[in-house]
C-alpha cells in the first residue's frame, strides 16, 4: 500500500502483533455501548476494567488502540457523540468473535455475533491521509461507511482463516501508548485550530466593519458642508445650466468662493435636492454611526485580546491541560465567537450516502445509482435523499423501484452508456423484470412531484423521456 502514515501501523509485522494483542484482550467480550462521532468510534466492552477500543479515521491520525475506563471531561467535550447511530443499533449487545489484519494490507477486521445470531463485520482502514470504516453484514452488504465511496478492500468480508496472526506480546504495548498520545495531541490541535479560525473570522469581520464605520463617520461629519452647498445652489439656480460638472459660486455664510461638484446628467434643481438629502442623512445618522463605531471599536479590542490569549494556549505542552484551557477560553469568550449556523434541512447533493438504506450500485467505477427497496424507501429516495439535478428513473406502466442516478449537479455529463445501465437496474427491480425489454422513463428529479395525500411510493413526472432496456445488472455495474 502507498500513502502510509508515519506511525507503527505502516509496519505490517507490528500491525499483526498488535492485532494479536487486541484479540487476546477483547475476543469473546460483549459490546455494551458504541460511541460514534465525526471520524472516530469507540467500542465499550463488558469487564471490570471497562475495556474499550478506539477506531480513529481523523485526517492524519488513522489509529486503532485500546483504552480503559472513561475519557476525561476535556476529551469528552472535544468528541461530540452522534445519537441513534446505526453502529450503536447494530453492534450493541453483540460479541466480538475475532479480530485481525487483512493479509498484506493495513486494514483491521472485527467479526461480531449479534444477539439474534447474525454476523457483522467492521473493517477499519489504516492507510491514506484520511482513513475509513465500514460495516458489512453476513451477505456482504454494505450497511454503513464513514466515507463514500470506500476502498474495495472495505466492501468484502474477509475469511477469518486468512487474517494474519502475530505474537500477542506485551512488549508491543508501547505502540498503543504512542497512539493514545498522538490521538490526544491531534485532538488538541484540531480544537485549537477550530477556535483560532472562529475568532480570526470574527476579528476580520469586525475590522472591516470598524473601517467602514470610520469612513461613514467622516462622511456624516460633512453634513454641514453639504447643506452649505445645497443652500448656495438654491440661491443661484437661475445662473446654472444642466451639463455643468461644477458650480463656481459664492458661499452664503461667509461670501467666499466655493466649487460645488454637480452631476452633469441632472438638472441644477435635482443636484440641489441631492445635496440637501446628503446633508439630512448625515445629520440623522451622525450619532448612530458614532455610537456604532465606538461599540465595534471596543469589540475589536476585546477580540484582539482574546486572540492573544488563545495564541498563548498553543504553547501548553500537556494535551489534556490544553484541551481544558481551550474549552474554558471558549466559554469565557463565547460572545466574541461566530454563532454556529443551524443545521440545514437541505443538502446540495443529498445526505451522506452511508446513512441511507437504499441499494447502491457503482456504474463504470464513477457513477452511483440508488434503488429503493419498498414504497417507503422510494418516497425517501425520491423526495428527500436526492438532488434536484439527479436523474430519476422508473419502469413505465408497472410497479417497481424508484432509481436515482447521482449526477453531482451535472446531468448533462452523464454518458449514454451509464444512462442505459442505470435504466437496466430500474427494469430489474420492477414487476416486468422477466420481460426481454422494459420501457423505462427518466427525467431530472426536479420534474418529479408527489401528489398531495398520495400513498407512499407514488410519484408523477413531467418532461420525461423513455428508453427500452434489458433488465439486469449490466457489465461495469457492481453493488456497493
Amino acid at each position: 500500500m502507498t500513502g502510509a502514515n508515519a506511525h507503527p501501523w505502516s509496519e505490517l509485522p507490528v500491525l499483526q502483533d498488535l492485532c494479536a494483542l487486541l484479540r487476546t484482550r477483547l475476543s469473546g467480550r460483549e459490546v455494551f455501548r458504541v460511541a460514534v462521532g465525526p471520524n472516530w468510534l469507540r467500542l465499550h466492552f463488558v469487564g471490570d476494567e471497562r475495556p474499550g477500543l478506539v477506531l480513529s479515521s481523523r485526517p492524519g491520525s488513522n489509529y486503532t488502540f485500546p483504552v480503559q475506563g472513561t475519557w476525561s471531561d476535556a476529551i469528552k467535550k472535544a468528541l461530540p457523540v452522534a445519537k441513534g447511530h446505526i453502529l450503536g443499533q447494530q453492534l450493541t449487545g453483540s460479541t466480538l468473535l475475532h479480530l485481525g489484519a487483512l493479509p498484506d494490507d493495513r486494514i483491521i477486521a472485527l467479526h461480531f455475533l449479534t444477539q439474534d445470531g447474525s454476523h457483522l463485520y467492521v473493517l477499519h482502514q489504516l492507510f491514506g491521509q484520511r482513513g475509513n470504516t465500514t460495516l458489512l453484514d453476513h451477505q456482504n452488504r454494505l450497511l454503513w461507511a464513514r466515507h463514500q465511496i470506500p476502498h474495495t478492500l472495505l466492501t468484502e468480508i474477509p475469511t477469518p482463516e486468512t487474517w494474519q496472526s502475530g505474537q500477542a506480546t506485551d512488549a508491543r504495548e508501547e505502540y498503543f501508548q504512542e497512539m493514545r498520545l498522538l490521538f490526544k495531541k491531534r485532538l488538541a490541535q484540531d480544537v485549537f485550530t477550530q477556535y483560532h479560525a472562529a475568532i480570526n473570522k470574527s476579528n476580520a469581520a469586525c475590522q472591516r466593519l470598524v473601517e467602514n464605520l470610520k469612513q461613514d463617520l467622516e462622511t456624516a461629519n460633512q453634513g454641514d458642508q453639504f447643506r452649505r452647498w445645497a443652500e448656495a445652489l438654491a440661491a443661484n439656480l437661475h445662473l446654472l445650466k444642466q451639463g455643468q460638472e461644477t458650480a463656481d459660486i459664492m458661499d452664503l455664510q461667509d461670501g467666499t468662493p466655493i466649487s460645488i461638484p454637480l452631476n452633469p446628467a441632472l438638472s441644477p434643481a435635482v443636484n440641489m435636492q441631492h445635496w440637501f438629502r446628503k446633508a439630512s442623512k448625515a445629520d440623522k445618522g451622525r450619532q448612530t454611526i458614532a455610537d456604532n463605531f465606538q461599540r465595534n471599536a471596543r469589540l475589536l479590542h476585546q477580540q484582539q485580546n482574546a486572540l492573544e490569549q488563545l495564541t498563548d494556549l498553543a504553547l501548553v505542552e500537556d494535551d489534556e491541560t490544553k484541551l481544558s484551557q481551550l474549552h474554558q477560553w471558549a466559554a469565557d469568550h463565547q460572545e466574541l465567537l461566530p454563532r454556529p449556523k443551524p443545521a440545514s434541512q437541505k443538502r446540495k447533493h443529498g445526505p451522506e450516502e452511508a446513512t441511507r438504506p437504499f441499494r447502491r450500485y457503482l456504474i463504470e467505477d464513477k457513477w452511483e445509482a440508488w434503488v429503493g427497496r419498498n414504497n417507503k424507501e422510494n418516497d425517501e429516495l425520491t423526495h428527500r435523499a436526492s438532488h434536484s439535478k439527479d436523474i430519476w428513473m422508473h419502469a413505465q406502466g408497472v410497479a417497481g423501484s424508484h432509481v436515482i442516478l447521482r449526477t453531482a449537479g451535472k446531468p448533462e455529463q452523464i454518458p449514454r452508456t451509464v444512462l442505459v445501465k442505470a435504466a437496466a437496474l430500474a427494469a430489474l427491480h420492477c414487476k416486468a423484470k422477466h420481460s426481454k425489454l422494459v420501457p423505462v422513463i427518466y427525467t431530472e428529479k426536479r420534474y418529479v412531484r408527489k401528489p398531495r395525500k398520495s400513498p407512499p411510493g407514488l410519484a408523477v413526472c413531467i418532461q420525461e423521456k423513455s428508453i427500452d432496456v434489458q433488465p439486469g445488472v449490466a457489465e461495469g455495474v457492481c453493488p456497493i
